[in-house]
C-alpha cells in the first residue's frame, strides 16, 4: 500500500491548489479526482462560462460596429462552434494542470474515492494510505421540489454545454450571479428570456444600487424579470435552474467514518478547517458559502500551510472580491448600504459615474458607475461597481481592505491615465 503524507480527495481550485502547494514544500501528496482536473470552476463552470459569455459580447460588438464607424454584414450564430470554443479552452487549461501535477511529482489517481477509514482510501480497487487528508469535493446545483427535474427541459448550468442549438426562449429561475451571466448570453445571441427571482430585486446579495442599475439594462434589452416570483410550474422550451448549490459530501465513505455533516450537505469545520476527525479538513464549496473558486483555493493554501506549521493568517471574508460576468460587469467587496444601515454604522459614500471616465468614452461602454463605502476614520467599508472592468478593478479594493490601508493610501498612489481604474482615484477624491 502506497503510503502519502498528504491525500486531496477533488481536483478543483481548493484542491489542486492544496496540492500543489503542499508538493512545493516537500511533502508527498496524492491528488483524486472522478472528473478531469480543475473541477466544476474548469471543467463546467468559471472558464468554460466565461468563454460563452466572451462569444455573446463579440456578437453584441459586432452588431453594434456602426457606431464605431464600421460596415458589417449581418452576423450569424454557429452555435455548436460557440460550444466547441468553449471545450477547447477547458481541454488547453486541464493539459496545463496534468503537466503541473508531473512537474512537482503529484501522484493523481482517476477515480472514484471510498474512505475505509480515516487514513486509507480506495480508488478502484486500489489502496492508498495518508497521514493528513484535505476533502475538496465541491458542490452541484440544488432543484427546485416543486418542478419536475425529471423532465428533459429543465437544465442546470452544467447542461448548457450539451445545447446542439440556441434556444428561441428560455427561462431561467435564480436572479444571483449565474443567473443573469446566462441571462445576458442567452438574451445577446437573440433567445427570449424571462428571468424569475422570489426576492424583490435581482442579484440580491449586492448593494441596491447596483441590483437596480442591473435590473434597468436587462429591462432595456427586453428581459422579462419577474422578482417577488417562485418558480412552480413554467412552460417553456427551456428552463435553467440557478438556485444555488449544495455540498458533494456523500458517496465516499465519509459518513461511515464518523464526519459530522451539517445542513445542505455540507461538511462541517473549525477555524483551521479540520473537521471532527483530526486528521481530515475540508475546503471550499463543500464546507458551504462563500461558493467561490477564489475562495476555495485561498483556503486549500491556507490548511496546507497550517498543516505544515507555518501559522497562516486568518481567512477574513469580509475583503472577499464577488464578481459577475456579464455586460456591464459587477465587481463588489465588503459590505453594502443596508448591512452599514442595519448595523447602525455611521459611513460616508463616494460615488461616480463612467460617463465622465476619458477611457470609457473613448471606448464606448459609459454604462455604469463606481460607489465606495468609507468609514469616518476614511477606513474603506465596501466597494460596489458596475461596468466595463468592473471585475479586474475590484482587486485594488481586496488588498486596500484586506491591509487596513485608509482612503489616503489610494490617493498617494499614481493611477494610469486614461484607464478605467483611475476612476477610483478620482471618486475618493471627492472626500477630501
Amino acid at each position: 500500500m502506497k503510503k502519502y503524507q498528504l491525500i486531496v480527495v477533488g481536483g478543483g481550485p481548493g484542491g489542486y491548489t492544496a496540492a500543489f502547494r503542499a508538493a512545493e514544500l516537500g511533502m508527498s501528496v496524492a491528488i483524486i479526482d472522478d472528473n478531469d482536473l480543475g473541477g466544476v470552476c474548469l471543467n463546467w463552470g468559471c472558464i468554460p462560462t466565461k468563454s460563452l459569455l466572451k462569444n455573446a459580447e463579440v456578437f453584441e460588438l459586432i452588431n453594434d460596429a456602426s457606431s464605431f464607424g464600421i460596415e458589417v454584414e449581418k452576423p450569424k450564430i454557429h452555435f455548436e462552434k460557440i460550444i466547441d470554443k468553449t471545450v477547447q479552452a477547458r481541454k488547453r487549461l486541464s493539459k496545463g494542470l496534468h503537466f503541473q501535477v508531473r512537474k512537482l511529482g503529484v501522484d493523481f489517481y482517476p477515480g472514484y474515492a471510498n474512505f475505509l477509514d480515516q487514513n486509507s482510501v480506495e480508488i478502484d480497487g486500489t489502496i492508498i494510505n495518508g497521514e493528513t487528508f484535505i476533502i475538496a469535493t465541491g458542490s452541484k446545483a440544488k432543484l427546485l421540489n416543486s418542478i419536475n427535474s425529471s423532465k428533459k427541459n429543465i437544465m442546470t448550468a452544467k447542461d448548457i454545454f450539451n445545447l446542439k442549438e440556441l434556444p428561441k426562449s428560455i427561462s431561467i429561475i435564480g436572479a444571483g450571479a449565474i443567473g443573469v451571466e446566462f441571462t445576458y448570453f442567452f438574451n445577446a445571441l437573440g433567445s427570449n428570456v424571462t428571468l424569475f427571482e422570489a426576492q424583490e430585486t435581482i442579484l440580491p446579495n449586492e448593494d441596491i444600487e447596483i441590483s437596480q442599475w442591473m435590473q434597468k439594462v436587462l429591462k432595456r434589452k427586453k428581459v422579462d424579470i419577474k422578482t417577488n416570483t417562485k418558480a412552480k410550474e413554467i412552460k417553456d422550451e427551456h428552463v435553467l435552474v440557478c438556485i444555488g448549490v449544495k455540498g458533494n459530501s456523500k458517496g465516499f465513505g465519509l459518513q461511515k467514518i464518523g464526519v459530522a455533516i451539517g445542513n445542505d450537505q455540507h461538511i462541517k469545520v473549525d477555524n483551521n478547517y479540520q473537521t471532527n476527525i483530526k486528521n481530515i479538513y475540508a475546503v471550499g464549496d463543500v464546507v458551504g458559502p462563500p461558493w467561490l473558486a477564489h475562495v476555495s483555493s485561498t483556503e486549500g493554501l491556507y490548511v496546507v500551510n497550517h498543516i505544515a506549521n507555518l501559522s497562516p493568517k486568518q481567512i477574513d471574508y469580509n475583503c472577499v472580491p464577488a464578481c459577475t460576468y456579464s455586460k456591464p460587469e459587477i465587481g463588489s467587496i465588503g459590505l453594502t448600504e443596508r448591512q452599514l444601515d442595519n448595523h447602525g454604522k455611521k459611513y460616508k459614500i463616494a460615488k461616480s459615474f463612467f460617463n465622465a471616465n476619458g477611457r470609457a468614452v473613448a471606448s464606448g461602454s459609459t454604462d455604469g458607475f463606481i460607489k465606495i463605502l468609507v468609514s469616518e476614520d476614511n477606513c474603506i467599508l465596501g466597494a460596489h461597481i458596475i461596468g466595463a472592468n468592473a471585475t479586474e478593478m475590484i482587486s485594488e479594493f481586496s488588498l486596500a481592505i484586506r491591509n487596513q490601508l485608509k482612503t489616503q493610501n489610494i490617493l498617494d498612489s499614481i493611477h494610469p491615465h486614461p484607464t478605467f481604474s483611475e476612476s477610483i482615484f478620482e471618486t475618493l477624491m471627492q472626500l477630501k
